[in-house]
């Protein structure tokens, strides 16, 4: 049973119609990011019951918010629970990708803040999210608090873009920036751990992974077409660069960019600049986020905000469940179980 199921209202296709139930939210994985998207579903006032979890280990002990959360390790068996949206926060990319595909194939509409099991497969995934009349989104898995691939997606609709700069990883800048405060590199990590910013194994986000998956779906939201990953070319922070950087002075960011030549071919990296010259990203601090698009016609998009820990994120994928709740039909009573499922169309 979901954990609080109650008539509510939602804003569909901008016309304000009374929903016979709430939204039923199953959320994967109970770490940092899904716990704190479990706890603000389980309040009462939200649009939407949060009706199940899957995590590694369905015994244990959990927030006294969650403990009557039915918790499953089966992906499976947890769509059993016939939940309209998953949101995907699993720390394993495989395994997000196993999921999302499973709950595509019931026709369950899809959040996911987990960048390695999209990225490099959008175009298959959105192709099979079409076949079964379900919605793909996925603006947490970029940015955090900065909407990057919302402001992707207005600087396309505006015209052709040529170039994306940003800075897509909030542990490698708060790094960067506590090292030119004086920290050293393993005390600047060591930050970044403690704040939530960074993982218990910092390997994704110091080796670049992490923006390299991130720089693919800013492509593909750019372009319509992926790049390949491996085409993508990366320089990892060592703490031999970072104490070059503290110690040459100036102002240093991990930038990722994008260009579109005349010809139609893409390059995709991800390297450091010094930016002093740069006040756009010069001045974004700590686990801050930024991105700049520039279009063919010479006009820049930007957007910047908080690219590391919970409540950021927790923020963006709630702005993508309103975004699902405002594309579907009402729900059905009489049909809990399939009330999204059939019959159903997209505007």
């Amino acid at each position: 049973m979901c954990l609080d199921v109650a008539d509510k209202e939602i804003s569909l296709n901008d016309a304000s119609v009374s929903a016979p139930r709430r939204l039923r939210v199953a959320v994967a994985g109970l770490g940092v990011i899904g716990e704190g998207a479990a706890l603000e579903l389980a309040k009462a006032e939200t649009p939407y019951a949060l009706c199940a979890a899957l995590v590694r280990d369905p015994g244990k002990k959990r927030a006294e918010e969650l403990k009557s959360l039915r918790a499953y390790s089966d992906p499976a068996v947890m769509l059993v629970e016939h939940p309209d949206v998953v949101v995907d926060a699993l720390p394993s990319g495989e395994a997000g990708r196993r999921l999302i595909e499973a709950a595509l194939a019931q026709g369950v509409c899809v959040v996911t803040a987990n960048k390695q099991a999209i990225a490099g497969a959008l175009a298959l995934l959105h192709k099979h999210a079409a076949q079964n009349n379900a919605l793909l989104t996925y603006a947490p898995s970029v940015g955090g608090g900065a909407p990057m691939v919302e402001t992707v997606q207005l600087a396309r609709g505006e015209g052709e873009t040529r170039e994306i700069t940003a800075i897509l990883n909030g542990t490698v800048n708060y790094i960067l920036s506590a090292m030119k405060n004086g920290a050293s590199f393993d005390g600047a990590v060591k930050r970044a751990q403690d704040a939530g910013f960074a993982e218990p194994d910092p390997t994704a986000d110091l080796s670049g992974e992490d923006a390299r998956a991130k720089i693919s779906i800013l492509t593909y939201e750019a372009f319509g077409q992926e790049v390949d990953l491996n085409a993508i070319r990366v320089e990892p922070l060592t703490s031999e660069r970072a104490n070059a950087f503290a110690k040459g002075g100036g102002v240093w960011k991990q930038l990722a960019k994008i260009t579109r030549h005349a010809n139609d071919q893409i390059d995709a990296r991800v390297a450091f600049e010094k930016v002093d010259h740069d006040t756009f990203f010069r001045k974004v601090e700590r686990e801050g986020n930024a991105l700049r698009i520039v279009n063919a016609d010479g006009r820049a998009f930007t957007c910047e905000g908080k690219g590391a820990g919970r409540a950021p994120t927790v923020g963006s994928i709630f702005a993508d469940l309103q975004r699902i709740a405002t594309r579907i039909p009402a729900l059905d009573p009489g049909r809990p179980e399939n009330a999204l499922r059939r019959g159903r169309s997209f505007s």
